[in-house]
């Protein structure tokens, strides 16, 4: 229990309709603010008005938009409405103009993700990722205490590039970077991106030896699996379970066979389910990781796990995602920050 800030929350206003706050806000903080950038300081950034532009409930935790307001409203997004769409067929999708971020304080409760999760059926798919710490990670963290230098490479497709983001500083890479440096102040640590966009774990395995054990990094993030599990009604997944349970497999066993590298696997987050290209077995490719995960002993960051209780709070799909699609906003990113924060 204890005083919290939550900071850059977003949010996406469909009409008036009251949107679900992650925390109910503290009544003895200095209330919610909403602001139309994510850099409150950013000089386009516009600072709107509770009882002008939006309305919160501090009682049950709800946030509106008022009509009469400067608010963005989604009811004009091509995409409002529309189910089982193919983004190829829309000039604009994202919710960048429409992303709005709220800092609040909050009471922080006892298990808060944990209690959520048990009261969803999608619960069934997370399995607890206690033990996720490997013996490496847990040498590489000592080593860093000595060193003078660390190199950090981030493998993986566009949402570890950071797609969508214009600021490199709210991407998850960045922001882990900046943890890393905050916890080892003495030593430097360097961030070398070999993220690629619209990779499958194929591509990532094929260009692993270049990209990765050439480096010999100190620590490797490997993040696949959005664009694996990507559903085609003729060809089915975009990689089928076992081919991304082989990939990510031998990706692990040549890193751990040719380097000193710690490894963190990072389970993705969920698309949109309106997407055309959403499957219905996207949370077995993280479940997969889970399992590799345990079998190699290597640490898993469970993004997906956070990202299912952030929905299961009541976060919108388009409030968690900036392209409407599979690309997480500056708060998606900030979850993924914080499953990799947890492994530490």
């Amino acid at each position: 229990m204890g005083f919290r800030r939550q900071l850059g929350e977003t949010f996406v206003f469909l009409g008036t309709e009251k949107q679900k706050m992650r925390y109910v806000p503290s009544s003895s903080g200095e209330g919610v603010k909403l602001r139309s950038h994510p850099d409150a300081r950013h000089p386009e950034c516009r600072h709107y008005q509770d009882g002008i532009d939006y309305m919160v409930d501090e009682v049950v935790g709800t946030i509106s938009r008022l009509e009469s307001g400067a608010i963005p409203d989604w009811r004009s997004h091509a995409l409002c409405g529309k189910e089982k769409f193919d983004h190829r067929d829309y000039a604009m999708i994202s919710n960048s103009a429409y992303t709005v971020y709220a800092d609040y304080g909050y009471e922080e409760k006892d298990s808060d993700n944990e209690s959520i999760l048990a009261r969803t059926e999608i619960a069934s798919h997370v399995e607890s990722n206690d033990g996720m710490h490997d013996t490496n990670l847990a040498h590489w963290a000592q080593k860093l205490h000595t060193k003078q230098s660390i190199s950090l490479v981030v493998l993986g497709d566009s949402i570890s590039r950071g797609a969508e983001i214009p600021d490199e500083k709210f991407t998850f890479a960045h922001c882990f970077t900046a943890l890393l440096c905050e916890r080892f102040p003495s030593a430097e640590v360097k961030l070398t991106m070999k993220a690629i966009g619209g990779e499958s774990s194929e591509g990532g395995l094929l260009r692993l030896q270049e990209d990765v054990i050439a480096l010999q990094p100190d620590l490797v993030t490997i993040g696949y699996g959005m664009n694996d599990q990507n559903w085609d009604a003729d060809s089915g997944n975009g990689v089928p379970l076992l081919d991304f349970e082989h990939h990510i497999a031998t990706m692990i066993e040549q890193v751990q066979a040719q380097t000193e590298a710690a490894i963190i696997l990072i389970t993705p987050c969920l698309p949109n389910p309106q997407w055309h290209f959403a499957s219905e077995n996207v949370t077995e490719y993280a479940d997969t990781l889970r399992l590799l995960a345990k079998r190699y002993e290597v640490t898993l960051a469970d993004v997906q796990k956070l990202w299912i209780a952030e929905l299961a709070a009541g976060k919108s799909t388009a409030s968690l995602l900036m392209n409407n699609v599979n690309h997480p906003n500056e708060y998606g990113h900030s979850i993924y920050t914080k499953a990799l924060a947890e492994v530490l």
